[in-house]
């Protein structure tokens, strides 16, 4: 890290996908009594993309149509209208669309602004934004019914916004990540 120049930013990204039905955890309840939690029932999900700045304390998380090519090269053009003047390097896993080839005029287009660098295969403990989305799921959708799609995406937005600035919680969270401490 103190290599960093300072206009260099270090993120981390990675996508998840939630669905509408809930996700059941361990819950306190009366003893004898088992919490029912209703639920919808059907596929449906909502896509996020999202990328983390642990140093910091920013989150950046769009929610997206699908998790192809397309929809990453958009996330990574307004990652960088968010870093205006900075040098970007992006740390991320192999999916299919991170490598896809319609990516390639993008990214040689911005050499100067953005840099994507891919983590070892099978390694999601390496990326804290993946602690990002364990915190979102166990705040936003255990145990919770959402009747509507929608009621779900505004659950998740009212939760992301909280970290739109710099956050001390988002800082400390990305702190347990082993790559972040090995930088």
């Amino acid at each position: 890290m103190a290599s960093l120049g300072k206009s260099d930013v270090i993120l981390f990204q990675d996508e998840a996908s939630v669905q509408h039905v809930p996700t059941l955890t361990r819950m306190w309840a009366k003893k004898g009594k088992q919490p029912k939690i209703p639920t919808p029932g059907g596929r449906k999900r909502q896509p996020l993309n999202g990328a983390v700045d642990p140093l910091g304390g920013r989150l950046h998380t769009a929610l997206v149509n699908t998790l192809k090519a397309d929809q990453y090269q958009h996330f990574l053009e307004w990652l960088i209208t968010r870093y205006p003047g900075k040098k970007l390097t992006l740390y991320t896993d192999n999916a299919r669309a991170h490598h896809a080839k319609i990516l390639e005029p993008f990214l040689d287009a911005n050499k100067d602004k953005f840099e994507l660098k891919f983590l070892p295969k099978y390694s999601p403990d390496l990326n804290p934004q993946e602690d990002v989305w364990r915190k979102m799921r166990k705040t936003v959708t255990h145990n919770t019914f959402f009747e509507t799609v929608k009621e779900l995406q505004h659950a998740l937005v009212i939760f992301f916004r909280k970290f739109k600035l710099s956050s001390q919680e988002i800082m400390s969270l990305c702190k347990n990540g082993k790559l972040f401490n090995a930088l």
